[in-house]
Parts: structure tokens; sequence; C-alpha cells
């Protein structure tokens, strides 16, 4: 029942029965009074079962209970409906029950008489008490405050993932990643270390005044330190204060550093390094931050593996700068050796020729670097499709040329046809072209041939013919 209702039923009921059957009948209701003239009010039934009594309502000791972080707001607003500046009083607030407990209620209430100068006479309210209806919300509110937040996680995952995929660059890998784990885990100073002979050696971090110092510099492993504990033990670890546990520790750096997490960065069954993350404060790092800072360290071992791979093998197989691909050179390098091995063994070797259908329509469209947004998606389009022993390079400009190795013709057309449909199921923003490529297969004969040039030669032209034929096909010479 809502206020006015409630003062209908008073008035009603006051002409035919007592005034404390009126009273009691009002209280039930969760209604109360307070006089300011000497007489006695009466508490709702609410203040009852919590073990108040009318007087104690009626008195001051009602404000005495208002939790500390609303009674200013009460106060405040109670004040102005007493001295006539506000009609209505409608407050929620907690308040103290005699066993300790905060509840919520909904106090509405106003000045029902008044003297001859305006002071008030007597005041009539409702209480009603909400406790579970906030209990639920705050649920609701931090379930969704943990949603956001595990989107957020997952977002710059997303992100950190992405950029390791986008580049072979550590030192950018490195800087990029630890911006990416500042949004989700708050620290002073990130390192990464990589493990050397005897030591590890600092090669990127953030927040350091003086990185260009800070990059290079190496500490003992084993040593009385917690990077060794971490290489050590194999899992993360976290220190509420590294001075305790490690009373000699001192920082790559002069920067004060209490807060400490080690992660190391793993790949297959390889440790590579570890991540350091820092804090000035004392027990700053907990078990979820550890948890988030080791999944980011996943990126940067994941980073440092494709890196030092990439440096044993830079030699032979330089990359193309848009798309990651090995450049012509470096694929004619490849199919010099595959063919010299092919040859010896007896072994099937094909080739694909690919070219990206109406692509200068699509740079005419849309401009250049969209175009390059085509190549570098289908490029990884492409990729993903082949094999892993297979070899593909950006031939020049919107060609490509792959390597079949122990791949018979029948085989490469089954392949070819799946990166076909793979490519031609790419969308790419903004693109309203389809985007398709046109595939010519052909593999190499062995008892004329010395090498794969005429192979590619015939690849090409079999894409000849499925761009004649009407494009995004694959045809077989």
């Amino acid at each position: 029942m809502d206020y006015e209702k409630r003062q209908t039923v008073a008035q009603s009921v006051r002409g035919t029965l007592s005034e404390k059957t009126v009273q009691q009948a009002l209280s039930d209701l969760g209604v109360f009074e307070r006089n300011f003239n000497g007489e006695a009010g009466f508490a709702s039934a609410l203040w009852r079962s919590w073990g108040y009594t009318d007087a104690d309502h009626s008195g001051g000791l009602w404000l005495s209970l208002i939790h500390p972080a609303d009674v200013d707001r009460v106060v405040h607003a109670y004040s102005l409906v007493l001295c006539g500046e506000q009609q209505r009083f409608h407050q929620e607030y907690r308040t103290r029950t005699p066993d300790g407990r905060w509840r919520w209620i909904i106090s509405r209430g106003q000045v029902i008489a008044r003297d001859a100068a305006g002071e008030p006479l007597r005041y009539l309210g409702s209480e009603m008490d909400v406790s579970d209806r906030k209990q639920h919300e705050e649920e609701l509110g931090r379930a969704k405050a943990a949603a956001v937040q595990a989107a957020e996680e997952a977002e710059t995952l997303r992100r950190a993932g992405a950029i390791v995929a986008s580049t072979l660059e550590v030192e950018k890998i490195v800087e990029l990643v630890l911006e990416q784990l500042a949004k989700v885990v708050t620290y002073d100073t990130a390192s990464v270390l990589l493990l050397r002979q005897e030591s590890v050696e600092v090669i990127g971090g953030n927040g350091w005044a003086n990185m260009g110092q800070v990059v290079g510099m190496r500490l003992p492993v084993p040593g009385d330190n917690p990077h060794s504990e971490v290489l050590a033990r194999g899992t993360p670890l976290c220190l509420a204060d590294v001075r305790v546990d490690y009373p000699e520790f001192r920082t790559v750096s002069e920067e004060t550093v209490r807060s400490w997490i080690g992660v190391p960065l793993i790949t297959g069954e390889r440790v590579l390094g570890l991540l350091t993350l820092h804090k000035r404060q004392r027990g700053f790092f907990d078990e979820d931050k550890m948890r988030l800072a080791a999944s980011f360290a996943t990126h940067v071992a994941v980073a440092l593996d494709n890196a030092q791979l990439f440096a044993e093998t830079h030699r032979l197989a330089m990359t193309d700068h848009l798309t990651a691909l090995a450049t012509r050179r470096a694929f004619m390098v490849h199919a010099d050796t595959l063919a010299e091995q092919a040859a010896r063994y007896r072994r099937p070797l094909a080739v694909l020729m690919m070219d990206i259908d109406h692509f200068k329509r699509i740079n005419d469209d849309h401009g250049h670097a969209v175009g390059d947004q085509v190549l570098v998606t289908l490029s990884s389009a492409a990729r993903r499709t082949l094999r892993r022993a297979d070899v593909l390079c950006r031939y020049g400009g919107e060609e490509f040329a792959a390597l079949l190795p122990e791949t018979d013709i029948e085989e490469a057309r089954q392949l070819a046809e799946r990166v076909r449909i793979a490519i031609e199921q790419l969308r790419v923003a903004d693109v309203r072209h389809p985007i398709s490529v046109s595939i010519g297969i052909s593999s190499v004969r062995f008892e004329t041939e010395h090498s794969v040039e005429p192979a590619l030669q015939r690849a090409d032209q079999a894409l000849y013919m499925s761009k004649s034929g009407g494009r995004n096909r694959c045809s077989v010479a």
C-alpha cells in the first residue's frame, strides 16, 4: 500500500476506532508517527520487529543508527522537510539493527501538522525493508562487473595474440604485449628476460625510466634471486614482498620493487626465459593478476619462439614485409632444394600459381590501404589452409606461388580447391566485391626436368586458363 492510501486509511478510521487501535493498524502497515509537541508517537511494526521501541523511534536514536555513508544525505533531506522547503521525504538508506546488522529501508513521510510559527508538530511516515532487493541488485552488479572484466580481459588477450601474429620483431612485440597487459594488470614496471647460458638477459620491458640502460642487463641463473626460482619450478611465482623472500634482491634498475610476479616463458617443453611484473606497493599482486600475467606470457613465449626460428632460417627465407610470406627470391631457394630432394628420391613435387581476381578493381575502388589488407588477409587464409611443409610465397604484386612436397597432381588439385574455397569465404571490411583467386596447378616432371621452372611455367599457363574460364577456379596443366 503506497503512502497516499495509508493516509486515506488513517483518516477514514480515526472517527470510528480508538486511537490505540488506529495506531496499531497503521503500524502493521509500516506507518509510524513522530510528534514534536511532547505527545507520544508510535513506531512501525518493522521497527519493533528489530527490537526497538516506540520511544527509540520518536527520539533521535533513529538518526544515530543510519549508516555513516548515508547519514549526511538522509539528515539533509529530513531537515528540508521539517523546515518546509520540501513537502515529502523519500530516502533509501541503511540502518543498524540491535544485533549489529545493516538493513536497507525505504522511508517516506511528511509533516502533517505545524504550529502558528510553522514549526513541525506531527510527522507521519512509512518504512519498508528492501534489503533482499538491494542484495539482489548488488549481486547483479557484481556479476555484470565480472562479465565486463572478463570480456575486457578476453579482448585484450585477443589483441595481444593479434600483435604476435602481425610481426616477427621481438622488441616491438614485447612492447605492445606489455602495453596490453597493463590494461588488465596494473604494474609499475615489467621486464622480459631471455635465458642465456648461466644468466637471464633483459630484452625488453615497460615502465622503466631508463629503458635503454635496462635492456641488455643480466642476472645470474642459478642465483639468489626469484628469477632462478621461477625457472627451476617452471611455474608462476607471486611474492607479496620480494625483499622479505630475497633480502639481497636487486632489480635490473635502481627503482624500488616490493610486489613481484614472475612467469616462465615456455613453448613446447622449452623454457625460453621469464616475464616479470613489479609494484612498489607491498602485497599488491594476487592469484588473479598472476593468472592474467601467465596468459600474456604465453603470447610472449610464442613470439620469442617464432623469432628464434626465424633467425635460424633468415639466411634462406627472406620475408615479404606486407604479408610475412617468403619473397620470390626465398621461394626459388626453397624450390631448388626441394626439387633436388624430390629428384634424388623420386618423390612428387607439385606447384601452384595463384592470382587475386579483379585486384585492380579493389585498389581503384577502395584504395591501396584496403588492397594491402586484402593481400594480408588472403595470405593468412592460404597459409592456414596449406600444410606445415608447404612453402607459400608472394611471387609478385597480387600473385602467389606454392611448393607442395610429397604431393601428386590430384592431391595438389584437392589442396588448391580447399585454398580457393577458403579465400572465397573471406570477408574484408569495406570491400564490396567478392574476394577470389584463380589457381593454376602443375607438377615437376623429373624424367626430363631438373628444376621447378618448367612446372612454374605450366602452372602459370593453367592460371591463365582459370582466368579465361571465368575466374575463381582451379585448372591443371
